[in-house]
């Protein structure tokens, strides 16, 4: 589980995240996760949850650790970066199918920032099989709940990591009631239609 996520103001090129066991502390071991890839682009937030995740899996038990710095208080071992890196470049991060689930409910559901001007609000989401998951929506001119099925995979079976094409398009889907052109063959409980957009 993390634990926390740590800025490094004399490092603001890396993150220090934290994970732990979930039962105690004293499991807890810090990453400096490089914020850069090895081109120096910005590393998108989806892989940066990518690649923790194939720290957790890949550190062997005698990583190699950064001596504590005792400015930062908190006593919990660190990998340093080139560790990090090392590490990394062994067991690329890979998007699973948990990325693609969480880019697709954060890309429907309303920033903050827009205050929800289109009146949409997902309800909820249900991960269907490999390549789709079913969003729950209301509001913003529908009827009632319904039901949009969006694909998890690009069309070469890799994970996508966003879905900013639909969230763009929806509300002018929905103003202009072109969801009826998506029907889907599919009933569902928990809504009273649902739309095929996997493609997307």
């Amino acid at each position: 589980m993390v634990r926390g996520v740590l800025p490094l103001p004399q490092h603001r090129d890396l993150v220090r995240v934290v994970v732990w066991d979930g039962i105690a502390p004293t499991t807890s071991m810090a990453y400096d996760v490089p914020l850069s890839d090895h081109d120096g682009n910005d590393v998108p937030a989806a892989e940066l949850v990518a690649a923790v995740r194939q720290l957790v899996r890949h550190s062997p038990g005698d990583v190699p650790l950064a001596s504590a710095d005792p400015g930062d208080g908190h006593g919990i071992p660190v990998v340093p970066a080139e560790t990090v890196r090392l590490i990394l470049d062994a067991h690329p991060q890979a998007l699973d199918l948990t990325d693609a689930l969480h880019a697709a409910a954060t890309g429907i559901a309303p920033s903050v920032d827009t205050g929800n001007q289109d009146g949409l609000v997902l309800l909820g989401f249900l991960l269907l099989d490999e390549e789709r998951a079913r969003l729950y929506l209301t509001g913003g001119g529908l009827p009632d709940t319904v039901g949009l099925d969006v694909g998890l995979r690009d069309r070469h079976g890799a994970v996508i990591s966003a879905i900013t094409g639909l969230s763009a398009a929806l509300p002018s889907l929905i103003a202009d009631d072109q969801l009826q052109y998506n029907p889907s063959d599919e009933t569902d409980p928990c809504c009273v239609k649902v739309f095929d957009l996997t493609h997307w």
